[in-house]
């Protein structure tokens, strides 16, 4: 059994979680709030800047060339793909909007634990710590898409591309990348590899559920409040 399989099948029930969990079933019928919407879109700019960085810098560290190269190369057709994205433009969103709004605590949290386990936990569990972004969003999604749904049409066009054959060819490459470095490791490494795949798989729960609540720190809430006028 490959190691992302037995990968999966341990984390299934947090995973199913993400399948459930009200901002995917609010995006698949049309009953998500638009603000959550656009939160998600600004939140996850400021993640992927982080994460498109992260697979650079293990990338750096690679003594296999081939496995360096694979994960730069996935960095340079991921922002390729989102460049032929419509959904910025249908939302109206300018870098100078999402520039204004601070990371939110999970998602800051999540990308601190990623650059914690490559630089603590070494290249391998940080490579692993990347994997359920792509993967959770690629089968997700897909079975959506399959299933068939009626929603909005900037969030039929988000479902559509993390569907797409091209993003799901990206989620494949890092699949193919991490049972490379799982095999080419003892048993320390892949128990290494396994804890970072099962915090990241949480993380990625939490961080619907943020954009659900519109999640932020506690002293900018407080500060929201005063500042909002009395009716």
């Amino acid at each position: 059994m490959k190691f992302t399989t037995q990968l999966r099948q341990e984390n299934n029930s947090v995973w199913q979680q993400i399948f459930d969990c009200p901002f995917i079933t609010g995006l698949t019928d049309g009953t998500l709030a638009p603000e959550a919407f656009r939160y998600y879109f600004i939140q996850d700019n400021k993640y992927c800047v982080a994460f498109y960085d992260l697979h650079q810098k293990i990338a750096a560290k690679m003594t296999n060339r081939a496995h360096a190269d694979s994960l730069a190369h996935l960095v340079d057709v991921c922002n390729e793909i989102s460049e032929h994205s419509p959904i910025y433009d249908e939302l109206n969103l300018t870098q100078t909007e999402i520039d204004s709004v601070p990371v939110a605590p999970t998602a800051y949290a999540y990308i601190t634990n990623m650059n914690y386990q490559f630089e603590q936990q070494g290249i391998d569990a940080g490579e692993a710590s990347l994997v359920p972004c792509y993967w959770t969003y690629t089968e997700m999604f897909r079975k959506i898409a399959e299933k068939g749904f009626n929603t909005k049409p900037v969030y039929k066009d988000f479902i559509d591309f993390c569907a797409s054959e091209e993003f799901g060819s990206v989620n494949q490459q890092m699949l193919n990348l991490t049972d490379d470095l799982a095999e080419n490791t003892d048993d320390k490494g892949r128990e290494k590899m396994r804890l970072a795949f099962q915090y990241s798989s949480e993380y990625e729960l939490q961080y619907w559920n943020m954009c659900v609540i519109h999640e932020q720190w506690l002293l900018d809430q407080e500060q929201e409040k005063v500042a909002r006028p009395l009716r």
